[in-house]
């Protein structure tokens, strides 16, 4: 069984100041494992955007009144992210797979016969 992916997070606040917005950076992409630890590699673009909360494929922000409406749930959902999910049915899922099933029964079908 593979581990879960665990999605790290860090909050920074400017003492003194009320929040206006929240500025995430997300870093979910990464394939990071023993063998290709996280490196300081990986937050050279964080480090460059952090002090003015500048906005990229990876960063953006959410007004604070938004975060207010969801009761204050800070799930970081990257709005800037291609959506790569699949976005058909489990019954067209089924169907294709059925498909695919019975041209495969068929080509085996079809090997048996051909056996002497």
């Amino acid at each position: 069984m593979q581990a879960q992916p665990v999605k790290p997070t860090s909050y920074f606040f400017t003492k003194g100041e009320q929040t206006k917005e929240v500025w995430y950076y997300d870093l979910s992409d990464l394939n990071i494992t023993k063998k290709q630890p996280l490196t300081l590699q990986h937050f050279e673009e964080f480090f460059k955007l952090l002090s003015e909360r500048r906005t990229s494929d990876r960063s953006w922000c959410v007004p604070i009144e938004d975060i207010e409406a969801k009761k204050y749930d800070l799930k970081a959902v990257n709005p800037n992210r291609k959506d790569n999910e699949d976005k058909r049915s489990s019954e067209d899922l089924i169907t294709i797979i059925e498909s695919h099933a019975a041209e495969i029964e068929k080509a085996i079908r079809q090997l048996r016969n051909k056996r002497i």
